[in-house]
């Protein structure tokens, strides 16, 4: 096999949205990881998990690829086999989109043979239809890998072991460290349970009061109320707060939580939260611990960041379990529902972070 070599960060596509009355599922691609080389299939067996945040099961990968080079990882939910006819529709949207980003793909099943065949087969139609070359097809299960595209070297499946390809020691290096399947990384925002959830309910009916008599005599502009400036300066100045808090690795209090979490419901304040996002991994795990504390009624602002946070790293799995969060707690959120679309339609960071706030990334 050619030497793979993952892409310096760039925006990752998105999938395509799976058609509502099938089973399939996806997530959003995220960007390989710079300087991560790839040699083999065993290779690539192991450095799916890494490349997608997580260990994938029943699951369909992509790693799509340009001039031998990673661009981004797709992943699919697996199809019970009857309902694998209802795939032809999405695999089509979803080789379209891979077409825009990259010129060769290799697939990768994680399952049986009788749910991963059939996907792979949908898929890999849908891509040569879309003029990208199928590289390889491989299945993974238990330990063991077998490539699909006629190899009788791997027909039987070949046992693999991660501990002796590089690519685990490469990842740590790089700071990489897949969790163990998709539920766990959604378990990084479930919010806060017992006295913790106690004591955020407590303090964010404390920040709600004050926030409600700072907001008392507020005036209308054109018909639409205006923040008054003291609270706009108030609360950015907890936003400003709360990044520099999270640059020197401090985590915040209840009451700094709470405060945050309400001034976020202003918009003006919202924005300037949003426009000074980076995707750094500082205020990643700033937004993650804000959004599992924040009670509901406050926590479609911090998840929507977050989403925002993780979608400008390339952490597009991240990005949209956070919107889905965001949307669960207010579905009328217009900056969620934006930023759901922009992951639908494949819209780079980069070029959504320019033309939203006229800022652009490195």
């Amino acid at each position: 096999m050619h030497t793979l070599t993952a892409a310096d960060p760039q925006p990752a596509a998105a999938s395509c949205r799976p058609h509502p009355h099938h089973s399939l599922k996806e997530d959003q691609p995220v960007v390989a990881p710079r300087k991560l080389r790839l040699t083999s299939r065993e290779d690539i067996v192991v450095a799916v998990p890494y490349l997608l945040g997580f260990h994938p099961q029943d699951s369909l990968v992509c790693v799509v690829l340009d001039n031998q080079r990673i661009r981004f990882v797709a992943r699919l939910d697996l199809p019970q086999p009857p309902e694998v006819h209802q795939l032809s529709a999405p695999a089509a949207q979803t080789a379209a989109m891979i077409s825009r980003y990259g010129s060769a793909a290799i697939l990768v099943g994680y399952g049986p043979a009788d749910r991963v065949e059939p996907a792979a087969e949908v898929l890999t139609a849908a891509l040569l239809a879309a003029a990208v070359d199928v590289l390889e097809v491989l299945r993974v299960d238990e330990g063991h890998y077998w490539c699909l595209c006629g190899d009788p070297d791997c027909a039987d499946g070949v046992a693999y072991d991660p501990s002796a390809s590089i690519v685990p020691a490469e990842a740590v290096y790089l700071g990489i460290a897949p969790l163990p399947d998709r539920a766990a990384l959604e378990q990084l925002i479930t919010p806060v349970t017992g006295p913790e959830r106690d004591r955020m309910r407590a303090a964010s009916d404390t920040a709600l009061r004050r926030l409600t008599d700072m907001l008392s005599g507020i005036s209308s502009v054109g018909g639409q109320p205006s923040t008054p400036e003291h609270v706009a300066r108030s609360g950015i100045a907890a936003v400003r707060q709360a990044y520099e808090s999270a640059a020197r690795g401090e985590t915040l209090s209840d009451d700094d939580v709470a405060w945050l979490a309400a001034v976020l419901m202003v918009p003006q304040v919202r924005d300037h939260a949003w426009i000074a996002c980076d995707g750094s991994d500082e205020q990643r795990r700033l937004w993650i611990d804000v959004t599992r504390r924040a009670t509901p009624g406050t926590s479609a602002a911090p998840a929507c960041l977050l989403a925002i946070t993780a979608y400008l790293a390339g952490d597009g799995a991240l990005a949209n379990i956070a919107v889905d969060r965001s949307l669960r707690a207010d579905p009328d959120y217009h900056l969620a529902q934006l930023l759901g679309h922009a992951l639908q339609a494949g819209v780079p960071p980069h070029l959504w972070h320019a033309a939203t706030t006229g800022k652009t990334t490195d």
